[in-house]
Formats: C-alpha cells, structure tokens, sequence
C-alpha cells in the first residue's frame, strides 16, 4: 500500500490499540500508533499526515462495529486499519463481565464483515489479525484466537481488502523469548510488542 501526502490514517481496534490513548494529551496513546506517527514525522518529514488512534479498550467487533460511523467513518479518512478480536475471545475465558454478550466466531466474522462493507468509499482499507503470545499451538486461547483471525483472512479475501498478519511477528519473536517478557496476559503489547507491530506495519508502507 501507498500513503499519500496529506493523508488522514485511522488505526481501529481495542486496546491493544488504545494503549492508554487518555493518558496522553495528543490522543495518540503509548503504543503502535504513536511510533508509526514517530516513523512518519522522522522518516518522511517533508509531508503531512494526520493520525488518529481509534481504539477502545475492552472493545470487541460488536462494540467497535455500533461507533464505526460515529469514530472512523466520520473522521473521512483516506486509510484504515483495524485490529478487532481478541476480547471476543478473552470474553469466553476471562469472564471478567457476566452481561456482556459472549461473541461466537460466526457472530465475529458477520460483525468484521460489516465493518468492511461500511469502509467500501475508504481508499485503503487494511485488517490486521488478532495474536496471542503463547507458543504452544493447542493452548485452548490461542487456538480460539487463531479460529477468528481465520474467520477475519476469510472477510479480507471475500472484499478484496489487505490483511496483516500479526501472529507470525509474535511467533517469530517467541522463538528466542516467551511472550510474557513482553505482556504478563500475553494480549496487550506494551512497549516491545508495539514496537513489534510498528515494524510490520512500516514494512507495508514500503510496498
């Protein structure tokens, strides 16, 4: 993909991409988003680009999908990436809020469908699967975790829309460190996990 001079980019999601967004007086948050600003302002000085973080915690695609007119639609950006799912899962093991509604896989793939089919006139629009930091391959979260980021690859595909995926550029970190150096939950990516993303996504810039 191309980011254009004057470009208005929205980066979509929970917490993973919220990153203590109110914390900081820009609204950019502490993680992914504001290095990917960072990058920008360093790397391409000569342009303009306006950022906004859209991520909520504890949001799952149902949630993000009733404000996406609202916080991303409304803005009219000219990219989007959105980074949705795993509090769909973590719902089904944390059980952290009895009465919010528990989001089966083909509730997911509908909600993440919709959200697509909202962002047609979006010039760019770029899902980004959910990760877990776990390297055992049966461990019961992760196997759910990679049920819907199949769930989201079958969405992109169906719209023609990019996808980047996250779980190898955790899985490729995990080879010489256990994810909880990077998060004791192994869901938010901190500063190291952020950085990890940030990389990735700067790769998709270069294409």
């Amino acid at each position: 993909m191309t980011l254009q001079n004057g470009d208005i980019v929205v980066f979509a999601g929970d917490s993973t991409t919220d990153a203590e967004k109110a914390t900081t007086a820009d609204g950019l948050g502490n993680g992914y988003v504001r290095l990917i600003r960072d990058a920008l302002y360093a790397f391409r000085p000569e342009e303009e680009f306006r950022i906004v973080n859209a991520g909520v915690s504890g949001n799952t695609s149902a949630h993000l999908l009733a404000r996406w007119e609202k916080d991303v639609l409304s803005i009219k950006p000219n990219v989007v990436f959105c980074m949705i799912g795993i509090n769909d899962v973590w719902r089904h093991f944390d059980g952290l809020d009895p009465l919010d509604a528990r989001i089966s896989a083909e509730e997911y793939a509908k909600n993440v469908s919709a959200i697509c089919s909202m962002t047609k006139g979006v010039r760019e629009f770029i899902f980004m699967t959910p990760f877990y930091m776990e390297r055992s391959h049966v461990d019961e979260m992760r196997v759910m975790t990679e049920q819907y980021a199949q769930e989201m690859r079958s969405v992109a595909r169906s719209n023609h829309v990019g996808l980047v995926e996250l779980q190898p550029v955790f899985d490729d970190y995990m080879r010489a460190r256990s994810g909880q150096t990077i998060s004791w939950d192994r869901v938010h990516p901190a500063r190291v996990g952020s950085m990890l993303i940030a990389r990735r996504l700067w790769q998709e810039f270069q294409k």
